[in-house]
């Protein structure tokens, strides 16, 4: 394999050593040995197989390499632009725009010094919305009585 930057198909994932295969179409289907996934600000998030990804080869012929990661393509679209978007795994994120953090998961772990609390979103909405309804019934009864007083 020559060097240079190439553009490939994930064909396997190995997560116990962050390294993945690379299948190249237009290279009648040559598949390169396990290669290195590259790792930025020590995030871990292995592509899945059949994710498109970037590697660059070295130059002295040899078959090594480092895989960049994903890019945007059709298989993997961008999205609408926002400040920030992390996916994190199947349906879950975290996501930060014009001033509101989202935070998209089944589950959720709240974690402090103090302890450690773990939730699931939809029953915590559920709370919160009878909270809601609890307080506008208070509020209610407060204005007849201030009206009557």
């Amino acid at each position: 394999m020559d060097g240079g930057n190439r553009i490939g198909t994930v064909s396997s994932v190995d997560a116990d050593t962050g390294m993945v295969s690379v299948l190249y179409q237009d290279r009648d289907g040559e598949v390169t040995q396990l290669l290195p996934y590259a790792t930025f600000n020590d995030e871990y998030k292995l592509p899945k197989v059949g994710a498109k990804v970037v590697v660059i080869h070295l130059s002295n012929g040899s078959e090594m390499g480092i895989v960049l990661g994903t890019y945007w393509n059709q298989g993997n679209p961008a999205g609408n632009p926002c400040s920030y978007r992390k996916e994190i795994g199947e349906k879950a994120y975290f996501m930060y725009q014009d001033g509101l953090l989202t935070i998209e998961a089944e589950r959720v772990c709240i974690s402090s010094s103090q302890g450690r609390r773990s939730f699931e979103a939809g029953e915590l909405i559920k709370q919160i919305e009878a909270m809601e309804k609890r307080l506008e019934g208070m509020d209610s009864r407060l204005s007849r009585v201030e009206q009557q007083g």
